[in-house]
């Protein structure tokens, strides 16, 4: 886990940390009696730890595995250095931030433990809160002051979401102090974990006159080791000796410099100097003693000489360890203002007063310990431990990207919005920090991206801004960590050009059941290849066909894309030719369904301009599943669908065996009365057929798509409907029904019978008929009663 600490630098003198003996550190130094215990009690499962901590469950949740000093060395090899402890521990005391665990190499203060955001943290001993406040670099921070075995020391946590005590609060052992969280300068929830011996100022930081190197050198190559060994110790070795690492640490607090001068409560210094303001180019006098009094406080070295860029520097590191500023780029940063006034004349009397001794003292601390340096030799870097978690994260969630257009179409100068939801695998929205940021790439002279970059979400989702700049293609390319895990082909255009289509396509499944319906979208491109979606395109087109298939096209707005593309046309909107234009497609999309009613089926999109071949799909039609070739009534069951009789279609199968419903025989009829109406007859014909429609429409009404019919109910249907001639002869004399319903099945079934072993003599009224059973009755009636041979168009 990277960060960047605050980058200032303090003029205030420290001490030296002497290492007398080269010695390992010892595994068995004396316990403290103080009790001391580990900031962090509970702490998220790996998996889990880009969740909220109040959200875990309880088999999201692990004790604090406890690192010990000693296997260092250990845990940063083992499996390649991927592991649960260079993954909790993601920084070591002393380690550089590309490596984490290179001890001795690097710069960092304290120790990093990654767990998900509001871990409660806990205080490490009793104490005072010394600072509650959020810091330039290190986020939300709380300091307390301890004292141990006799010694000062100061705890420090950094980066927290939430601060629980305040300045000058008296704290006991196990308060909870604050939640983990990632303000400041970072990129993951985590503590920032810092024990500071008795320096002055909290949390420590490199003082520019011990460390005077660039913020990469100290944080990565270690050149400021000793100094971080003279102001700190291993905030782990600390915990783990249970404080006792203090006893091989002589600490001895001394004066850090004397006064150049012996001044008494007559002080020279012309104390009216503490109400006037003085900076560069102001008076020379009045220069001279600001710096006077600076060399006294032993603030700074340079000489009396009334040049003020002289005391610049000293006055802004002044000012920054005495918070009066929080970085040399603040408002009044290098002064001599009212603030710092108001500070220094405090600070000036108290000099006075102690017969001209300078307040700040230094730290000498002897030890005879070393610590042990790992090499950064075979060692996994952050990048490489970030990235192994990221593609984890990637595998663990669902993330989705919904471009309002979905074409990628961006007028110049206009804004459209990338929607994006990440969900783990059971739908419930992500909240956390990701293992790696998000990124987001793309031309930026064509288009601009906001934000280009993201690490939290709080709900699951966000959006993200997409502004046309500059006409042209490009591509969004959005990453997590090194891994793409999406993209978007964007087209800025200008507005006002009439775009034509050069080319369409036909998606939609080849394969098709004889009496299916399908859905198809055609999408038209430009001569750039550019997708017209949401894009209002020139010319106009034809959707045709061959005999073996119908089509109808779905009109709406894109944005109910779904919607349209899931409802089914009415059979009677299915036609063999349909002329449309951009104003009759979804956004530019032309989504159509398909019926197929013959092996002969093509469907074609045709540019009125030029007469055009845009597009042409050929299907494989094929009979129903399960329709056997044996099956007594199977011609029956080719014929009504290939005439759009007979329908209902599931996965393939026309499951002629299952029984007929009354919605469906209802159907069935309504559609045998319009193919009769569609067919040469009479006008008196014709009104009859209206009028039996308008009937049977009033029927369907009730009737049950689940409740099945038996074949004397599907009789009676069949003669009240279809029947348009009732002079027929009565030839059937079926032992189980009366002369009415004999007559009946005269009409409807005229020289065939049931294809089973009681067919000749019984009619069986009460068996319930089946769908196959059905088509037959049908293609009789229409076929011979009525003198109508249907046939495909």
């Amino acid at each position: 886990m990277k960060k960047s600490l605050t980058k200032f630098c303090q003029t205030g003198l420290l001490g030296i940390f002497i290492v007398t003996n080269i010695i390992p550190i010892p595994t068995t130094l004396a316990a403290s009696n103080d009790k001391i215990i580990y900031p962090l009690k509970e702490i998220s499962k790996l998996e889990c730890r880009f969740k909220e901590f109040s959200e875990l469950t309880s088999d999201c949740k692990q004790n604090l595995p406890v690192l010990k000093t000693k296997d260092y060395k250990k845990y940063a090899n083992e499996d390649g250095g991927y592991n649960q402890y260079t993954r909790i521990y993601t920084e070591l005391w002393g380690a550089s931030y590309k490596y984490g665990w290179d001890v001795g190499n690097g710069g960092h203060i304290g120790t990093d433990i990654a767990t998900s955001k509001g871990t409660p943290i806990y205080s490490i001993a009793n104490g005072e809160v010394i600072l509650a406040k959020n810091t330039v670099g290190l986020g939300n921070t709380v300091s307390v002051k301890h004292t141990i075995k006799g010694k000062v020391i100061v705890s420090n946590y950094s980066h927290m979401s939430k601060i629980n005590v305040r300045k000058g609060q008296k704290i006991s052992v196990g308060m909870k102090v604050g939640e983990v969280g990632s303000t400041g300068n970072s990129t993951g929830n985590h503590l920032h974990f810092q024990i500071d011996l008795d320096t002055p100022f909290h949390p420590y930081y490199y003082a520019y006159s011990k460390c005077p190197y660039s913020y990469y050198k100290i944080t990565e190559t270690g050149v400021c080791f000793d100094e971080l060994q003279v102001n700190t110790i291993d905030p782990l070795l600390f915990l783990e000796t249970n404080g006792g690492i203090l006893d091989s640490i002589k600490i001895v607090k001394t004066s850090s410099q004397s006064s150049t001068q012996t001044p008494t409560n007559n002080s020279t210094v012309d104390l009216s100097i503490f109400t006037k303001t003085v900076y560069i180019g102001y008076s020379s006098s009045d220069i001279k003693e600001v710096q006077q009094i600076f060399r006294d406080l032993g603030e700074y070295n340079g000489s009396i000489n009334g040049d003020y860029k002289d005391i610049e520097k000293s006055m802004i590191a002044y000012q920054i360890s005495n918070n009066i500023i929080k970085n040399k780029t603040d408002l009044g940063a290098g002064w001599f203002g009212p603030k710092t006034r108001k500070q220094v004349k405090n600070d000036y009397t108290n000099f006075l007063a102690s017969g001209g001794k300078t307040k700040i003292s230094s730290t000498i601390a002897t030890s005879s310990i070393k610590t042990e340096k790992i090499s950064k030799a075979n060692l996994m870097t952050r990048e490489e431990i970030e990235e192994k978690e990221a593609k984890e994260f990637i595998r663990k969630y669902n993330i989705e990207f919904k471009l309002n257009n979905i074409g990628g179409n961006i007028e110049s100068g206009k804004t459209t919005t990338v929607k994006l939801k990440v969900t783990d695998k059971r739908g419930r929205p992500f909240k956390g920090n990701m293992p790696a940021g998000m990124t987001f790439i793309v031309d930026t002279t064509k288009v601009s991206v906001f934000p280009q970059k993201l690490y939290n979400f709080t709900d699951g989702k966000r959006d993200i801004k997409l502004s046309g700049l500059k006409t042209g293609n490009t591509t969004l390319f959005i990453k997590i960590g090194q891994s793409t895990v999406k993209s978007i082909p964007l087209q800025v255009y200008a507005a006002g050009n009439v775009v034509y289509p050069n080319t369409a396509k036909i998606y939609s499944s080849r394969n098709i059941v004889l009496g299916d319906k399908k859905t198809g979208i055609a999408l038209f491109k430009d001569k750039n290849g550019r997708k017209l979606i949401n894009l209002k395109y020139g010319s106009s087109f034809k959707l045709k066909t061959t005999d073996g298939v119908e089509v109808c096209i779905k009109r709406g707005s894109l944005k109910n894309i779904r919607q349209i593309y899931k409802k089914s046309c009415n059979d009677s909107d299915y036609t063999d030719t349909i002329d449309f234009d951009y104003t009759d497609t979804v956004g530019g999309l032309l989504i159509f369904d398909y019926k197929a009613i013959s092996k002969d089926a093509k469907i074609t999109i045709i540019n009125d301009y030029g007469n055009k071949n845009m597009s042409s799909k050929t299907l494989s039609v094929t009979n129903p599943k399960g329709l056997k070739s044996n099956y007594a009534y199977k011609n029956d069951v080719v014929k009504m669908l290939e005439n759009g009789i007979v329908d209902g279609i599931n996965k393939g199968y026309f499951l002629e065996s299952r029984e007929l419903v009354e919605v469906d025989a209802l159907n069935w009829i309504e559609n045998s009365l319009i193919k009769i109406k569609d067919s040469s007859v009479s006008g008196s014909t014709v009104n009859i057929i209206n009028k039996k429609l308008s009937d049977l429409k009033a029927e369907k009404l009730s009737a049950s798509r689940f409740r099945s019919i038996t074949r004397q109910d599907f009789l009676d249907l069949n003669y009240k409907y279809l029947v348009l001639n009732n002079n027929k002869v009565i030839t059937k004399k079926y032992k189980d029904l009366d002369s009415l319903n004999n007559k009946k099945a005269s009409y409807v079934l005229s020289n065939t019978t049931w294809k089973d072993k009681f067919g000749e003599n019984y009619f069986r009224p009460n068996l319930k008929v089946t769908r196959g059973e059905g088509a037959f009755m049908i293609a009789n009636i229409l076929d011979t009663n009525t003198n109508i041979y249907l046939t495909s168009k």
